[in-house]
């Protein structure tokens, strides 16, 4: 039973009858009530009637006791309602009466007691039965004052209101039920496309995640907007598992080929005795390929740890133009002997926030992809321009560029933009999202945009001293500032 009562459709369909029996109940007491005001006032005014008519009559025979003039007092209205009529002396005594009171003696003990002063209408018990009563006072002429007491059986009345109240209930409990029964199906029947989207998430596996949630429903609904959540979450965890795919089978070929070298140098060493220099050789050749698996590792660790959200960088005051010209210095050796003019336009005194290790790197990896793709004789600039509380570095070479239809992989791993960009220059397509991480980490980004000249033209965004409190995210403000640089 508890674990019915957790169902969404059990629990909304308790909740929408518990609603409608507290309306429907409301409503019902509301007319119960009005009901029995209103036949309680038409009782009401049958006495008041009555009770004019009876006055005046009193006034016209004056001082005379009914029973002496020879008129009894009217037990009836002019409309022919039944009002039994009592009148009282000074003394409490009963004068005289209509002919349907069966028991005066109580009806004047009765009307003493609970209208010592008069008063209109009240139900009392008379000798076992409900009445409706009226207490006025009366001239009796001589200066005598009496006292008329008007009474109206209601247990017919109260028996019509019980009549009613039953029939009330058995409406409301009846409605109720219909109501719990059309909840349930039409809580049901919207929750359906929830069963539906269940049912294709147990079904689902990361070998068919191209599957979608197919359901007619209408524009602007909100299980519709929850499907197309849905659908677009399958979207990204393709993307994403075709992306993991990708990389595991780049960073296997990317680990294997150099293994692949060693395995063979070995062979080949091992087949007979080599020389000492032979040896020297080898050993070289294998450093070198240990080195570069080293720079792979370290280039995947640095990307794990940036996609766990574990790359936190110190946040250090850096003189940005001497971290830019001792970095320019170091690659400028590299660049003389690929004959490439490695050019700078730094500013003359700035500061940014950051981890200078990570920042290296990143300048390393943008100046070792300009240098390696740059044709004899051409040009590799670096600027930086801060503006916005922001730096913008430029890295622009004078290659081949980039083509349009690949500049949105870019910065993923692995990737690579053309032959020219390929194994053959000896990166392993990870530098590029390495930078993206970096960026990122530090509160900024990297982008590729258009230039005036040929070659690719990157531009990594910084927080200039102090650090903002938050940063905002590049908006086309900012790209503009990086087309200015």
């Amino acid at each position: 039973m508890r674990e019915h009562l957790r169902r969404t459709r059990v629990r909304l369909t308790l909740v929408y009858v518990g609603v409608f029996a507290l309306v429907a109940g409301s409503a019902a007491v509301a007319f119960w009530v009005a009901f029995s005001l209103t036949e309680y006032q038409v009782v009401d005014s049958s006495l008041i009637t009555q009770s004019n008519l009876v006055e005046s009559q009193i006034k016209e025979i004056g001082g005379q006791r009914f029973g002496e003039s020879g008129e009894p007092l009217p037990g009836e209205t002019q409309s022919g309602i039944g009002v039994a009529a009592l009148l009282l002396g000074a003394d409490g005594h009963v004068l005289d009466r209509s002919g349907q009171i069966k028991d005066p003696g109580g009806l004047a003990s009765t009307a003493t007691r609970e209208f010592p002063s008069g008063g209109c209408c009240r139900t009392k018990m008379v000798a076992g039965q409900p009445m409706r009563l009226m207490v006025m006072p009366v001239d009796l002429g001589n200066g005598a004052v009496g006292r008329l007491v008007l009474a109206r059986p209601i247990q017919e009345l109260q028996q019509s209101l019980l009549r009613v109240a039953v029939l009330l209930l058995f409406v409301v409990v009846l409605l109720v039920v219909g109501a719990a029964g059309l909840g349930y199906w039409l809580s049901g029947r919207a929750l359906r496309p929830v069963g539906v989207m269940a049912g294709t998430a147990r079904q689902i596996s990361e070998q068919d995640l191209h599957r979608r949630i197919q359901l007619d429903l209408p524009p602007g609904d909100e299980l519709g907007e929850l499907a197309a959540t849905f659908n677009g979450m399958l979207a990204r965890l393709d993307a994403s598992f075709e992306g993991l795919r990708r990389f595991t089978a780049d960073a296997a070929h990317e680990f294997r080929a150099p293994l692949a070298l060693m395995r063979t140098q070995l062979d080949v060493m091992l087949r007979r005795r080599r020389s000492v220099e032979e040896y020297e050789a080898s050993h070289r050749s294998l450093l070198t390929e240990v080195e570069r698996l080293g720079r792979l590792a370290d280039q995947l660790l640095l990307l794990a740890r940036a996609d766990a959200g574990a790359l936190a960088p110190r946040h250090e005051s850096i003189d940005l133009p001497e971290f830019l010209e001792e970095t320019i210095e170091r690659w400028r050796p590299a660049a003389q002997e690929r004959e490439v003019e490695l050019d700078s336009q730094v500013p003359l005194e700035g500061a940014v926030a950051g981890d200078p290790d990570l920042l290296r790197q990143l300048l390393d990896n943008l100046l070792d992809n300009a240098i390696r793709h740059s044709p004899g004789h051409g040009t590799v600039t670096v600027s930086a321009v801060e503006e916005a509380g922001w730096w913008w570095l430029t890295v622009q070479d004078s290659g081949p560029g980039v083509k349009a239809g690949l500049r949105s992989r870019l910065f993923e791993r692995f990737a690579r933009a053309d032959a020219a960009r390929g194994r053959a220059t000896g990166g392993a397509g990870l530098g590029l999202s390495l930078c993206a991480a970096i960026a990122e980490a530090h509160g900024g980004s990297i982008s590729l945009v258009d230039g005036s000249g040929p070659g690719a033209r990157f531009v990594v965004r910084l927080p200039s001293m102090p650090v903002p409190s938050s940063m905002p995210a590049r908006d086309e403000r900012g790209v503009g500032a990086a087309e200015r640089i």
